[in-house]
């Protein structure tokens, strides 16, 4: 089986995060982007990445405090 480079990005947290901010152009709420790009995940490596939308949430909202301070 040959995975496309784009899912083979889900594999990096910048990949994923990357990839659900693309589905977010595409789908009326931020659950709905985070739903489909965690699906797509799974299709592909029959697990998820994150346990829910709130852990991927809390992650990303680490990531950027993280890079506000550094900006400081």
């Amino acid at each position: 089986m040959t995975i496309p480079l784009e899912i083979l990005c889900l594999l990096s947290p910048n990949g994923f995060e990357e990839r659900f901010h693309k589905h977010c152009k595409t789908t009326k709420t931020y659950v709905e982007a985070y739903e489909k790009t965690e699906q797509e995940y799974c299709d592909y490596f029959g697990k998820t990445r994150y346990a829910s939308y709130d852990s991927f949430r809390v992650v990303m909202n680490r990531k950027m405090k993280q890079s506000f301070k550094a900006k400081k």
